[in-house]
């Protein structure tokens, strides 16, 4: 139940909660819609990053939630498996593994992201990658964050 009152409806809590203030409703859809739908990064790179945040935010909507349409692309329970273990993963990448250090990072020690991560960033990412990476982590925190804090339902309205 979710700690604070919010519209009544048929639609699930998530969206629901998004009417209470729809500017910030309509920007949280916005950046949802743009990480998912109008992102230029490779599908394993997101998926990559959208697994770890989940993980470190402990959010059991997205830690279950899977793409079908991604297996062809080689996202697979091997591959979610591997994000928790990416340091010593052979089934990952390096651009993959540089993506989950950062969401890492960001997420739990912000302030002390130093320019030699960043130099490895941009030995494989151009700076519209790496601002896409960037906003890609910081939407899905923020977005898992409010929902779990305020115990809002969820089911996936992706």
């Amino acid at each position: 139940m979710a700690r604070i009152e919010i519209p009544a409806g048929d639609l699930s809590e998530s969206i629901r909660l998004l009417e209470l203030q729809p500017a910030m409703g309509n920007a949280m859809a916005v950046l949802a819609e743009a990480i998912y739908e109008k992102s230029g990064l490779d599908v394993r790179l997101r998926e990559a990053i959208r697994m770890r945040v989940a993980q470190l935010n402990q959010c059991q909507v997205c830690l279950n939630f899977r793409f079908p349409e991604l297996v062809e692309a080689g996202v697979t329970e091997a591959f979610y498996d591997a994000v928790g273990q990416y340091q010593q993963s052979n089934l990952l990448d390096e651009k993959e593994k540089l993506v989950i250090e950062y969401a890492e990072r960001f997420i739990e020690d912000h302030l002390n992201i130093d320019e030699a991560l960043f130099n490895r960033l941009k030995q494989h990412f151009n700076p519209t990658e790496i601002y896409e990476i960037t906003s890609t982590i910081a939407g899905l925190l923020a977005n898992g964050r409010t929902m779990q804090v305020l115990q809002i339902e969820q089911s996936c309205a992706l």
